[in-house]
Parts: structure tokens; C-alpha cells; sequence
């Protein structure tokens, strides 16, 4: 008898995909081999499609087409990935102000997917796509989970902060053998629920701070009797080093970190786990640092151009994340790295003598206080930081002057500190909890 990973992959995904009219298994086939393709070849991938891209929103998008009249540019001014210098940079607001503006005049509505992202830092960004970069999205996705060792059909568990309402969507997670956790809120009660249903996933995904959490519960509880899934998969939030250690060892499996943005796969981890392989079929990331491009292992801010979504072209967008720019990978493909993703350039605080202080910096400090529950980092001018901390019983008075210490060597001495004792620190909008809100630009 055919197992069910079989009988998806040959008849029941071949019919989701001409009801939804998605090509998800065509492009994970070409991208399975164009994967292990060189760096040149690879480029000339994204050049071709650059240039269709380019010629395209020239054409039909009126925002771009007032954007070229305007600079004195053709679309045969943009040919390659180093021409694109040659375009301002799209921030939010852009698209936020221009909306309507933003969207293909030529793409049929019945193809076009109206959504937005999840306003972890603020308002959410309501944007569209369309289908043929839908599939190519999730064509990424499954290719990634493949490095994991999941084949489609495979059994996984998606944990989510938003609950599952949508009847068609319920259907979707159970052909796709998908067991979905709205992750709400978490108690003994509810975390040995939530344990029984990972059992069944050969993967698990799931934000790394929810991801993090669970395993934190399970450790300090002592449950004994905890799923061993093949993977886990995290995205949508940082995966800070302590995070991968602790969800690594309460799983006992490997950790495969993912990064996207705007319904853009951006990079995603290898079994290597020596950086974020970059979606380079399908993106164009530049680490800007003062308007030029960041060198190997320096911070920059990531810009992406989504080759794909000719619905609503996405051209050097500003994502407002910062990573670092990687060399290669020891894997084999020919695919481009990103060494690390280190936040959102909200998350990063800056020093009156122009040092930059990370997120990752402030996650280390609070790790192994045991005093502490919870932490937030506030900046709102370059000469003033306020850290606001949840305490318990274990908190020492020792703790508040290793914490002030410690944060002082770092900030400088023309930096005020000051340190705020708060009952609880509540979480964005999207559920997301953020350790650093900077609203001084480091770039």
C-alpha cells in the first residue's frame, strides 16, 4: 500500500495546485537543480530576470514609470544586478503613500493575492502578490525544508500566534498533513497538549521566540517525554545563539533557521549551518551601509529586489533589518550567503561616539540572570537609554550593578542610563516580543 507522502505527491498536490492555480512543484524541481549551479550561472539567472522585471514595471507600473521619467532613465539602464544603484531605495512609506500606484496595470485580479506583513514593528504593510511568485515563494520554502529532510507529503507541525478560522485553510493543513498550534498562551495544561501534537510532525516551524519559549517550559518542568522531530524550522523572528542551544538540546535535533520578508524567501540555512543561503534565483539582497554596498562581515542594512512579484515589483526595498554579507559555504551550491541576520535597524542601539550595539549584545547580558523574566532596551535619543526590566525573587542587588556595569563599558560614558524596574513588558501588536526599540537611525 502506497504511503501518503506518496499518494500526496502524486495525486492529491497535483489537484490542490490546478484548483488554486499554483505551480509550487515545477519550480521546486528547477530550483532542486539550479541550486548546484555556479556563481556565474546563477547570476545570469537573476540579470535575465532583472531585466524582465525592469522592463516590466517600467511598462505597467505607474509608479515606476513616473520614477524612470523622472530620473532620466530607460529600462535599458538597469541591465544587471550593479545597475540597480542607479534606483532610490523603496521604504515603506513609499508604498504606504503610493499603494495603488505600486500595482501592475496587466495582471489579471483573479491573479493577483491581496495581503500584508505582520506589523511587528508598528503598523502592518498591506502590499500584493501574485501567484506565480506565491508558488516560486513556497517552492523556496520546500526546498529549504528538503535540506531538513522533509519530502512533501511528510507529516509537520506548524505553530502559529494567529488561530486557524479559515474552513479553507483547515482543509489546506489537513491534505498538506499539517497539525496546526495557535499558540496563544502557554500553561502546564496547554504545553502537554501542545507536546502531544508535535509528536506527529516530522518537522516542526515555528517562530524561534515561540519555539524558545516551549523549550524553556519544558526544561524547567522537567517533562521527560518530548517529541523528536527530524527539524525544526524557525522563522519570523531573531534566532538568538542561546535560543538554538537550548531548542537544540530540549529537541534533540538540528535547528534550520529561515529569514523572508513581504512574502519574499530571503535566505535560509543548509545543513552546513555556516550561514543563510541566499534565495538567489528568486532575490537580489544588497547590505547597504551609507548608500554602498557592505563588505564581507560588515553590518549593513538589506535591501531586496523580489524577481518574482510582477504584481507589485518590489525594487531595492528596504526591509529594515540589518544582517551580515557571507563568503561561502562549504555545502557546495552555488548559492550566495548571508553570514547572519542580526535584527531589524530598530534593534540596534547607537552611541553618541557612533558605535553600534546589536541585539544579540543585550540577549547575552540577561541570558543567565536568573532574576530577570523579561527585558527591554528603549532608545528614543542618541545620549539617552532606558532598560526596562521584569524581576523575580532571585534578583539581587548585585544583579542591578553587574547589569549597569556592564551596559556603561558599552555605551560610554556620554550616554545617559537608567535603569526602570516594571511589573510586565507586553508584546507588539503581532505577538512578537522585542528586546531593543531604537528610534535613532544607524545608518
Amino acid at each position: 500500500m502506497l504511503g501518503y507522502p506518496i499518494v500526496f505527491r502524486k495525486l492529491i498536490f497535483p489537484l490542490m495546485e490546478g484548483c488554486q492555480g499554483t505551480e509550487i512543484r515545477k519550480h521546486l524541481a528547477w530550483l532542486k537543480e539550479t541550486q548546484w549551479l555556479n556563481r556565474n550561472e546563477i547570476e545570469d539567472i537573476q540579470n535575465k530576470k532583472l531585466k524582465a522585471l525592469i522592463h516590466h514595471a517600467y511598462r505597467n507600473v505607474p509608479y515606476y514609470h513616473r520614477l524612470f521619467k523622472s530620473l532620466e532613465l530607460t529600462p535599458d539602464d538597469v541591465r544587471s544586478k550593479e545597475d540597480l544603484s542607479k534606483l532610490p531605495v523603496l521604504e515603506k512609506e513609499d508604498i504606504r503613500k503610493n499603494l495603488n500606484q505600486l500595482i501592475a496595470q496587466n495582471i489579471r485580479k483573479s491573479r493577483i493575492i491581496e495581503t500584508q506583513s505582520s506589523g511587528s514593528t508598528g503598523e502592518p504593510l498591506k502590499y500584493y502578490i501574485d501567484r506565480a511568485s506565491y508558488s516560486i515563494g513556497w517552492a523556496h520554502t520546500f526546498r529549504c525544508w528538503g535540506w531538513a529532510g522533509y519530502g512533501l507529503g511528510d507529516p509537520y507541525v506548524k505553530i502559529s500566534l494567529s488561530a486557524r478560522t479559515n474552513f479553507k485553510k483547515k482543509i489546506q493543513d489537513m491534505l498538506m498533513n499539517c497539525s496546526y498550534i495557535h499558540f496563544s498562551d502557554v500553561s502546564e495544561k496547554t504545553l502537554l497538549r501542545f507536546l502531544e501534537v508535535m509528536k506527529k510532525g516530522k518537522i516542526i516551524r515555528g517562530f524561534a521566540s515561540s519555539m524558545y519559549l516551549i523549550s524553556r517550559l519544558i526544561k524547567g518542568r522537567g517533562i521527560g517525554e518530548v517529541p523528536e522531530p527530524t527539524a525544526i524550522m524557525t522563522t519570523g523572528d531573531t534566532l538568538f545563539p542561546h535560543y538554538r542551544e537550548t531548542i537544540e538540546s530540549v529537541f534533540n535535533c538540528e535547528l534550520f533557521d529561515g529569514y523572508g520578508g513581504e512574502s519574499t524567501p530571503i535566505a535560509f540555512e543548509c545543513e552546513e549551518h555556516s550561514g543563510y543561503h541566499l534565495c538567489d534565483e528568486s532575490v537580489i539582497v544588497e547590505f547597504l551601509k551609507n548608500g554602498e554596498e557592505a563588505s564581507p562581515g560588515e553590518l549593513g542594512s538589506i535591501v531586496f529586489t523580489n524577481l518574482d512579484n510582477f504584481a507589485m515589483p518590489f525594487i531595492r526595498y528596504k526591509v529594515n533589518d540589518v544582517g551580515v554579507k557571507g563568503e561561502d559555504c562549504s555545502c557546495g551550491r552555488g548559492l550566495s550567503l548571508m553570514k547572519s541576520v542580526e535584527g531589524r535597524n530598530t534593534d540596534i542601539v547607537v552611541t553618541p561616539s557612533g558605535r553600534f550595539i546589536v541585539v544579540q549584545f543585550f540577549a547575552n547580558l540577561f541570558k543567565y540572570l536568573e532574576g530577570v523574566n523579561q527585558f527591554q532596551v528603549i532608545q528614543d535619543e542618541i545620549d539617552k537609554l532606558e532598560v526596562r526590566i521584569v524581576i523575580n525573587e532571585r534578583f539581587r542587588d548585585s544583579d542591578e550593578e553587574y547589569i549597569f556595569s556592564k551596559l556603561k563599558d558599552q555605551v560610554g560614558e556620554d550616554m545617559d542610563l537608567i535603569i526602570k524596574f516594571v511589573k510586565s513588558i507586553p508584546p507588539t501588536k503581532s505577538g512578537k516580543r522585542r528586546f531593543v526599540i531604537s528610534n535613532v537611525s544607524p545608518f
